[in-house]
């Protein structure tokens, strides 16, 4: 994944016309924890309906139900997949995100 400094303005940009909370700062967006990133993705599909209701329930809206790393890893997993179907193979690891070791 290339020089995620250079990619931040970016992300603001393009994910800022789309949302308007949470703050897309520079660095949650550096190293998101995983409360940030499911704000970001709720609120993508509360604007966007997008990933469908069929990727992500009505469960999958509520942080409260990520405890546990396994459970926040099948989260990203769901959305990375949802991601990947609409634009591509990502090179993402869902399992370093959890563990705060990458973007």
């Amino acid at each position: 994944m290339g020089d995620v400094q250079a990619l931040i303005p970016e992300t603001q940009k393009t994910l800022g016309a789309i949302i308007q909370k949470p703050k897309l700062t520079e660095a949650l967006l550096k190293k998101p924890p995983f409360r940030f990133l499911h704000d970001i993705i709720s609120e993508v599909k509360r604007v966007s309906d997008f990933p469908s209701s069929d990727v992500l329930t009505e469960f999958d809206m509520d942080s409260g139900n990520f405890k546990d790393k396994e459970s926040k890893v099948a989260y990203l997993t769901k959305i990375i997949g949802a991601v990947a179907a609409a634009t591509g193979p990502l090179a993402v690891k869902p399992l370093k995100i959890v563990a705060g070791l990458g973007p």
